[in-house]
């Protein structure tokens, strides 16, 4: 059976781009919006996902106080089937989905309240997120670049 498909329409697809764009950049003038993180947005290999749900980083790595070890209850936004409401630390598999998720939609205040900077550095070279999300980190804090892992 053949079925008729429409033809994508590209020109449509980065006509709405574009506008996505002009707002991000407006959000930056306007001060709604951080720089690095818009930059990152607006970027060619942000993806459309990253570009329209956007991010946040902290403002200081010093801010980070989650903990090293143990259960974390995670945020019910950030919970799903895999983790369904608590990390264990121990758990290598649970803590790099617990720190990607917090990465790519935590807020700043779940980041600070359950990143641990230590874990965080150890864990970096793993590639936590898309290529856009983690050059906005390493811009705003280069010390990342150089963590070297486990």
């Amino acid at each position: 059976m053949e079925r008729d498909f429409p033809a994508p329409d590209f020109e449509g697809a980065a006509r709405t781009r574009a506008i996505q764009h002009e707002g991000i950049r407006r959000a930056v003038g306007q001060g709604r919006l951080a720089p690095d993180v818009g930059a990152a947005m607006t970027s060619p290999d942000a993806g459309d996902w990253l570009a329209s749900q956007g991010f946040e980083v902290v403002a200081s790595l010093d801010d980070l106080q989650g903990p090293s070890s143990g259960p974390v209850k995670i945020p019910a936004r950030l919970a799903d089937r895999e983790l369904s409401g608590h990390a264990e630390l121990g758990n290598a598999w649970q803590r790099l989905q617990l720190y990607r998720r917090l990465l790519l939609t935590g807020t700043a205040e779940q980041q600070r309240q359950l990143l641990n900077l230590e874990l965080l550095q150890r864990m970096w070279p793993q590639r936590l997120g898309p290529p856009a999300l983690l050059r906005a980190w390493e811009d705003r804090f280069p010390e990342l670049r150089h963590t070297s892992g486990p």
